[in-house]
């Protein structure tokens, strides 16, 4: 039985669940160059985020836009366009027009050589809540019986 491969936008919001918040921005983007889009890479790409644009409300509601993705050449010194073009529409569904070879660099630990472009994906993660107070509570909780107040 072979199962369907999730989707770019699933995995994309898979990928965005686990990483670390903004609040961490070096976590985050140790993590963001770390792990790929694909759950289970096949193939000589994968795809990982590159640059995101990030609205938090002072509620704690994340919004999260890509600007940039990257799709890397796995361990090669050379980009291919055309099979990366190719891999990306195979895999995701994507036929990106701007996809360009980000010449003289190498992906996250000499991963390989890679290329830009951008598609539109938007990840979106409500406010936190809490499990014993919420702002709509009318009452404080009560004081701590032996705080002595």
């Amino acid at each position: 039985m072979i199962s369907e491969l999730p989707s770019f936008q699933s995995s994309f919001e898979r990928l965005l669940a686990r990483a670390p918040g903004p609040v961490f921005p070096r976590a985050r983007a140790l993590y963001l160059q770390k792990y790929p889009l694909e759950a289970e890479p096949q193939g000589d790409f994968l795809t990982f985020l590159l640059e995101e644009e990030i609205q938090e409300s002072p509620a704690g509601a994340l919004r999260v836009r890509v600007l940039a993705l990257a799709v890397v050449a796995c361990g090669q010194p050379r980009f291919d366009a055309v099979a990366a073009a190719a891999y990306l529409e195979r895999r995701w569904g994507l036929r990106p027009h701007d996809l360009q070879e980000v010449e003289g660099a190498s992906w996250f630990r000499e991963g390989g050589a890679y290329g830009r472009f951008g598609t539109p994906a938007v990840y979106e993660r409500a406010a936190p809540t809490s499990l014993l107070s919420s702002s709509a509570d009318p009452v404080p909780p009560a004081a701590d019986p032996g705080s002595g107040a």
